[in-house]
């Protein structure tokens, strides 16, 4: 499971960056989205360079300070994005966070997983009987 995790992880930061992309098209500099938002500069830094974690409350108030809905700045790609309540992972040194990922990616995933465990059940199996 390092592999699932890794890729919620890598999308976690995919959407951060996402989210400076958009404050940048909006001219903004961090110390300035840190005002609109009523955060620390530093703090909101953290967040947007994934060192901290965003709730679901803290990224309505960054796409209302830019103008656009939540789903538009966590969006990692239009074509083909679902969200997948699935693709989470709690850590207390990060949080619990719940990514948007690919459903696709997702199913190559959850197969490459079940394979794994068959192989890892077949090879117990073995072990048995020698």
């Amino acid at each position: 499971m390092k592999l699932y995790v890794y890729l919620c992880i890598n999308l976690t930061i995919m959407e951060q960056q996402k989210l400076s992309e958009a404050r940048k098209a909006k001219g903004l500099t961090q110390k300035q989205m840190a005002l609109k938002i009523a955060m620390e500069q530093t703090t909101y830094s953290r967040k947007e360079r994934g060192k901290s974690p965003i709730s679901y409350e803290e990224w309505k108030r960054f796409a209302k300070a830019l103008d656009v809905t939540v789903e538009e700045i966590r969006e990692i790609n239009n074509s083909s994005n679902a969200k997948n309540e699935n693709c989470t992972f709690n850590d207390s040194s990060i949080g619990i966070q719940i990514v948007t990922m690919p459903q696709n990616a997702f199913e190559i995933i959850v197969k490459y997983n079940n394979k794994l465990e068959e192989e890892n059940a077949a090879l117990k199996e073995q072990l048995k009987g020698k």
